[in-house]
């Protein structure tokens, strides 16, 4: 029993450093060419989530912390669909890695297209598909260098803490 309440109170200490993470990641930022929104490594963050914490405590992370950057950096708008889309990512990547094996950076490359599309959907609405457009690209690079970065760390990190163990 009481090592079961010790695993608990690690994973979610690790949870919030995570978060802590990700927030820091996405705080180092750019602006984005069509002036909404800005490019940063907090995808970093997202698959670190992934990858050391289960499912829904890391989709928590993973999208609380994207999501306060946004609150701190003056996009608010933005703080709603970045928890969503962040939280997904980090659930669908996390869920499908769990039985990756060497698959896990083409599965979370897959994943990370989820962020591009996600935030273009939202700023068709909020703004205009033309003006959405101009940010695909970078959003989606964006993405895909957080999950290479995020993933190989992960793996790494989480080899290590299972040795530890």
């Amino acid at each position: 029993m009481e090592r079961d309440l010790d695993r608990k109170t690690k994973r979610l200490a690790l949870a919030g450093q995570l978060c802590g993470a990700t927030l820091l990641l996405t705080l180092l930022s750019l602006p984005l060419p069509s002036g909404y929104g800005y490019v940063n490594l907090g995808d970093a963050g997202v698959f670190l989530c992934a990858c050391l914490l289960p499912g829904g405590l890391g989709a928590l992370a993973a999208g609380v912390g994207a999501a306060l950057a946004d609150l701190i950096l003056g996009w608010a708008v933005y703080a709603p669909v970045t928890l969503l889309v962040k939280g997904l990512t980090a659930l669908l990547t996390g869920l499908t890695l769990r039985r990756a094996g060497k698959a896990a950076l083409p599965l979370s490359l897959l994943w990370c297209l989820l962020v591009p599309l996600g935030y273009f959907l939202y700023e068709t609405i909020l703004l205009t598909a033309p003006v959405a457009a101009v940010n695909v690209l970078p959003n989606a690079l964006q993405a895909a260098i957080g999950a290479t970065l995020g993933t190989l760390v992960g793996r790494h990190l989480k080899a290590i803490i299972k040795r530890k163990d």
